[in-house]
């Protein structure tokens, strides 16, 4: 509740009203590798556009990385 009033007061309350009725995306063809895996992500609906234009089709690619390195960094790259 707290974010989404920040939001409001951020960006306007039409971008909160957005993310209630924004589709989202539907993972197909997840293929796990040897680091990470890798999605197609579809647009689940009709493009609501709250941050800007919804793109019809994405790629996700997340690869996991081993903690070895100095704490700064560690990270994930999504």
């Amino acid at each position: 509740m707290v974010a989404k009033s920040l939001l409001a007061l951020s960006f306007g309350a039409a971008v909160v009203l957005g993310q209630e009725s924004c589709p989202g995306y539907s993972a197909s063809n997840v293929q796990q590798t040897g680091s990470g895996l890798t999605a197609d992500l579809t647009l689940a609906g009709e493009a609501c556009n709250a941050y800007g234009t919804d793109l019809p089709n994405l790629t996700l690619t997340v690869e996991y990385q081993s903690g070895k390195w100095p704490i700064w960094q560690r990270r994930r790259h999504v």
